[in-house]
């Protein structure tokens, strides 16, 4: 499970910003909060609220970050620049970013540290928890900072164990996971395979349905190659399709392969009135279908398998309604028997009815360009039985637009 996540230069963030899962003994003890091997609590949703270009899209973007750097940045050119941008809008711009995540993975909870620039991974740290009697501590499972004097890495490995050659795959863009994994290094995979669990529907570039983007109808493509390849979580789906009032009941995926080797998929949706049954082109349905489509590959699949769902723009299309009810997934644990974690935003403000105030973050931008965020049982004098939603949009919680 993600504790937490913090970043500093990064983006539209100037300065040190944390979003925070774990919630203390006064969070309420219902659904949606609940306790990990380590016997921290934790909420099961996260939800990012604010005006438009007041950065939530950027701080969504870490935690699929992280995974790229984590997991994936070993497939990279080892020539390449790593895909990240610092803040601007300061004379700070050229310094490393600096990005973290305190997460737990079979029980062990971990302290991951990256400060980083297009150019090169500056420092690397991974501790853990070591918990006695007296106090809580971290201790460095391993560590490396770049030498420019001397241009080469130093490495620190107490605990970690590298296998043998390990220095000689160590690249500048690469996380030393991403490295030992190519090695077999089985402490390495296991928080890999953790880390693999994050389905997002953010890219580098910002939120993947934008119509900006080249690749926003190969998503849609993906999902249906998906849903024809998982019959189990394609009749999961189709279930909760059928609940939302849409008139369907069912989805046939035809997948061929055309004569250069390439896949062609196609799709029908079934729909039933009055005991008439009647087969739509999936090109016909509505934009707020196609949209649950693709959400529902995301959620069915972190909800089936545990892990983390980081995404944007949940409402797009979508009535308020639909969003209460994929979030009540999250929220009810006959539902989410695998304790899976979701952060999002979205500008259907009414799920703030919802939610508790240890499951609300704020974002809004300052006069000098830069996001700022917080949680909002941080504000002081908010009370658990407030109407979050009707205070924040009278403004009493900061974070809503100023439109003159």
């Amino acid at each position: 499970m993600i504790h937490s996540f913090s970043c500093k230069n990064f983006y539209s963030f100037k300065n040190l910003t944390k979003l925070n899962f774990v919630v203390n003994n006064q969070a309420p003890k219902k659904s949606g909060f609940f306790k990990d091997s380590s016997g921290t609590r934790l909420s099961s949703v996260e939800t990012v609220i604010g005006a438009n270009a007041s950065g939530k899209t950027n701080l969504l973007r870490l935690l699929p970050f992280m995974k790229w750097i984590i997991v994936d940045s070993f497939n990279a050119d080892p020539n390449s620049s790593i895909l990240i941008q610092s803040f601007k809008f300061d004379s700070d711009s050229n310094k490393p970013s600096e990005l973290s995540t305190e997460f737990e993975v079979g029980g062990v909870v971990y302290d991951y540290f990256f400060s980083l620039t297009q150019e090169r991974i500056f420092e690397e740290k991974l501790s853990y928890r070591s918990k006695t009697k007296v106090k809580t501590t971290y201790k460095t499972a391993f560590y490396r900072k770049w030498d420019s004097k001397n241009n080469k890495y130093l490495l620190i490995d107490k605990t970690f164990k590298f296998p043998k050659g390990f220095e000689n795959v160590i690249r500048k863009n690469s996380s030393l996971l991403a490295s030992a994994i190519r090695l077999n290094h089985k402490p390495s995979q296991d928080i890999v395979n953790f880390w693999k669990q994050i389905e997002t529907n953010v890219v580098e570039a910002g939120w993947i349905g934008d119509y900006m983007l080249a690749n926003s109808n190969i998503n849609f493509f993906e999902t249906l190659k998906f849903f024809s390849e998982n019959d189990v979580l394609k009749k999961e789906a189709e279930k909760i399709l059928s609940t939302y009032d849409l008139g369907l009941d069912s989805l046939d995926i035809q997948k061929q392969k055309r004569d250069d080797g390439s896949i062609s998929i196609s799709a029908k949706v079934g729909h039933n009135f009055n005991g008439s049954k009647q087969y739509l082109d999936m090109r016909y349905e509505s934009s707020g279908t196609k949209q649950l489509l693709v959400l529902l590959k995301t959620v069915l699949l972190v909800l089936n398998n545990g892990g983390i769902a980081v995404l944007d723009e949940i409402d797009v299309n979508l009535h308020s309604e639909i969003v209460l009810s994929l979030l009540k997934l999250f929220l009810q644990p006959e539902t989410n028997t695998k304790k899976a974690q979701l952060i999002f935003s979205t500008h259907s403000h009414l799920v703030l009815s919802s939610l508790n105030k240890y499951q609300i973050v704020f974002i809004e931008k300052n006069n000098k360009g830069a996001s700022e965020s917080w949680r909002l049982d941080d504000v002081s004098g908010v009370r658990s039985d407030e109407n979050y939603y009707l205070k924040y949009i009278t403004g009493a919680y900061g974070a809503f637009p100023h439109i003159s």
